[in-house]
């Protein structure tokens, strides 16, 4: 799955606002690319609808052979727009060749961060990639010990099980032009970054997705591969239910293969253990990264927001009123998130507004708290990451929050869940 990128972005004059918060993503820009709030912007916030296309966007080249390709930078770096960054030997680039393309900034609007150059065998894939996705500086090591790790036989059908960009997902489908690919992340700006480059290499056997773990797969949906590199902070029950389920939506001859930190062997190894799942075996290892491969099995378990859970916290609301939400692996570990939450409750109008826009909502504590402080109001929740949504909507059942008065819509720019002039009030966090 796509994760937020630490990093900071340096100097970019088309980037997104940044400022220190208590979650782990950037803050994100109130208004999409096209941002003129017309029915056909405000749609956009259904992934299913596509990307930006039309006569102003420019196709960009196809896959390039290696021995075709043009100067780039490092395979898999970008370089900073702030700074002249040096270069390893021998992989000499042309001055801005990390910046974003056209299309990129079309597509990806003020996330477009710049491109890199995935070389897999004999083929190099020019790939746009967005600030505040994982590995969006330069490609993974564990995505490229996995592409170095694939197993023997070609597959007919394959699943990119969080894919990010498509760092892993593309150069298997270039690689394998007769295979059907499926490529599905929880991020929208993920799906998005990879729809766009699969569009741009000219990749017809690919179909992108938005997607939380198997959740949104048809029942019926098989593949002769199964690829992921599992987060390092999705938590043993995930991890153990991405070994299970997975190895359960293999065809007769299919494989699983994961790679995970070096730290995550043991976790690895005791969830197949667990879950009695036989046929776990290490097929490579890396100076920070291990990869296990699992054959097709029988076990598949159900997927709810439980096997994301890490913890609970508590919000104070409203005096006397104090809400107990649940939070995932990935959530904010900052100590003072809860104070800082005051501090905006406290600003807060007194007047109470009739419809509320809760931008990067999370998991449900801003939109929660403004349900139960404006009972009459309706308020939209918004949210690029589904597990987000997920376990905001599952607050909200819990907490007796739920209902007509809130809407919860997952969309990359918050100007797509609401349009111009429909909110009384505006909160996010940043």
């Amino acid at each position: 799955m796509a994760r937020p990128d630490r990093r900071g972005a340096g100097a970019h004059p088309a980037a997104p606002q940044r400022a220190p918060r208590s979650g782990n993503r950037a803050r994100l820009p109130v208004r999409s690319p096209a941002g003129d709030g017309s029915p056909r912007d405000r749609g956009a916030c259904d992934p299913a609808r596509g990307l930006p296309r039309g006569p102003g966007v420019r196709r960009l080249r196809g896959v390039l052979a290696r021995r075709q390709r043009r100067p780039s930078t490092a395979a898999g770096v970008i370089a900073s727009r702030g700074s002249r960054r040096r270069r390893p030997a021998g992989r000499a680039g042309p001055p801005g060749a990390g910046s974003p393309t056209p299309e990129a900034l079309a597509a990806l609007g003020p996330y477009a961060r710049g491109r890199l150059v995935v070389r897999t065998g004999d083929l190099a894939l020019p790939l746009d990639v967005p600030f505040d996705v994982f590995a969006s500086h330069a490609v993974d090591d564990g995505t490229l010990l996995l592409l170095r790790s694939l197993p023997g036989s070609p597959p007919a059908s394959f699943l990119d099980l969080g894919c990010g960009y498509g760092a892993l997902g593309l150069p298997v489908a270039a690689r394998f032009p007769r295979a059907r690919g499926l490529l599905v992340d929880r991020d929208l700006l993920a799906v998005r970054a990879s729809a766009h480059n699969a569009r741009s290499l000219a990749l017809g056997n690919v179909e992108v997705r938005p997607g939380l773990g198997y959740r949104d797969l048809a029942r019926e949906e098989r593949f002769d591969w199964i690829l992921c590199n599992v987060p390092a902070r999705i938590g043993e029950r995930a991890i153990g239910h991405f070994l299970a389920s997975g190895s359960a939506k293999l065809t007769a001859r299919g494989e699983l293969r994961v790679v995970v930190i070096r730290d995550l062997r043991e976790v690895v190894e005791a969830q197949a253990g667990r879950l009695h799942l036989s046929g776990l075996r290490k097929v490579a290892l890396g100076r920070r990264h291990a990869v296990y491969a699992l054959p097709p099995g029988a076990a598949s378990l159900d997927e709810t927001e439980d096997i994301y859970a890490r913890d609970e916290t508590s919000i104070e609301a409203l005096p006397g009123r104090t809400l107990r939400l649940s939070r995932p692996q990935d959530a904010s570990e900052d100590p003072e998130h809860r104070t800082r939450l005051a501090l905006l409750f406290e600003a807060l109008p007194r007047k109470p507004p009739r419809r509320i826009l809760s931008y990067r909502s999370g998991y449900g504590a801003v939109p929660l708290t403004l349900r139960a402080r404006y009972p009459e109001a309706h308020v939209v929740a918004q949210d690029r990451d589904l597990l987000a949504l997920a376990f905001a909507r599952k607050n909200a059942g819990t907490t007796g929050l739920s209902g007509e008065g809130l809407r919860l819509v997952g969309c990359l720019f918050p100007s797509e869940a609401m349009g111009p002039g429909e909110a009384d009030l505006i909160v996010g966090e940043s």
